[in-house]
């Protein structure tokens, strides 16, 4: 296990309270890894809040815990956002690559008394954190927690090894992705063994599409086209689409990953347009000569080797000559 496992698990037992962070737009590593630390939190005895800038998406409402994750309002803003930090002396992000995805990075910058603990498997973290336990070997962020939790000691129940297996599930795309590894199926077996839920993981990750999600899927696909100069294909997702579709934007989640596996091509970038002038860029790849990670750091992102993303402002608009960023 790596080195600073002990000291973090030292600042767990002399929290008072603890606050429990992934970043938005959470997938499956994010919230199974934070739920999994909840629930460990809970029979370690220690005051802790759970807390997402974005509500996650309704089929992970299977997971233990998730109820009671603490989200901002509807509509609410940044400002508006019902923490106090002044209440909590450690704080553990989870899975977040980069400070700024946390959503709470204002928060942050306003407190200087409390301690931060990073954990992550991202290969773009620059370890912002006091404690920092950042292993990019990994497959996932849910990974290193049943490490840790292994390496302490700690019981895994069957509903911390549900919320693990979610997130190695989710970042190994079911084990299909260049993040499989030896390990990672050797602790996707031990959380079987322990009463991981698996039947359940799949049905709500995997087999999740409807009718109408499958259909906007095939417009998108319409849209796809290569830049051959780079050797890129990408497409886009307009705002207007959810409504056109009667769907929600999570009926998507999976798309980046479905067209990594296009022939011929270096990497995928799906670009989405979503609330207050923003555009999210999703890169994928399978090329182990190509780097999507440096790629979205041009655009102030960043991520893994393979998958990486990255925000701008803007809106989508198509053109005579094809789609722009304006």
């Amino acid at each position: 296990m790596h080195q600073n496992a002990p000291t973090i698990y030292r600042q767990i037992q002399n929290a008072n309270n603890i606050l429990v962070v992934s970043h938005y737009d959470p997938d499956g590593d994010a919230l199974g890894s934070a739920l999994a630390i909840s629930l460990f939190l809970d029979k370690f005895q220690k005051n802790h809040t759970v807390f997402n800038k974005t509500v996650p998406a309704k089929y992970f409402d299977y997971l233990p815990r998730i109820e009671q994750i603490i989200t901002p309002r509807p509509g609410s803003g940044q400002a508006e956002i019902p923490l106090n930090l002044e209440l909590f002396d450690l704080i553990i992000a989870l899975d977040c690559g980069d400070i700024d995805r946390t959503g709470i990075v204002e928060l942050l910058n306003a407190h200087d008394h409390y301690q931060l603990v990073n954990i992550d498997h991202h290969i773009s973290n620059n370890n912002y954190g006091h404690h920092n336990l950042v292993m990019p070997q990994s497959s996932s962020t849910s990974e290193i927690i049943y490490n840790f939790l292994q390496y302490h000691s700690q019981e895994i129940d069957k509903d911390i090894a549900t919320c693990l297996l979610t997130g190695i599930i989710t970042d190994t795309m079911n084990f299909t992705n260049s993040g499989t590894t030896n390990d990672s199926l050797k602790i996707a077996s031990e959380l079987l063994k322990k009463g991981a839920r698996i039947t359940q993981v799949t049905d709500a990750i995997i087999r999740n599409k409807k009718i109408n999600a499958l259909k906007l899927w095939g417009q998108i696909f319409d849209r796809l086209q290569l830049n051959e100069r780079y050797g890129i294909g990408y497409t886009v997702i307009r705002q207007q689409d959810f409504s056109d579709f009667d769907i929600e934007e999570d009926s998507l989640d999976g798309m980046a990953n479905f067209l990594n596996s296009l022939n011929n091509v270096k990497a995928i970038l799906i670009l989405q347009e979503k609330d207050n002038n923003v555009i999210k860029g999703s890169f994928r790849t399978t090329r182990d000569d190509v780097d999507v990670s440096k790629l979205a750091a041009m655009f102030g992102g960043g991520g893994h080797r393979k998958a990486a993303g990255f925000r701008i402002n803007g809106r989508l608009v198509e053109t005579a000559t094809g789609w722009q960023i304006q």
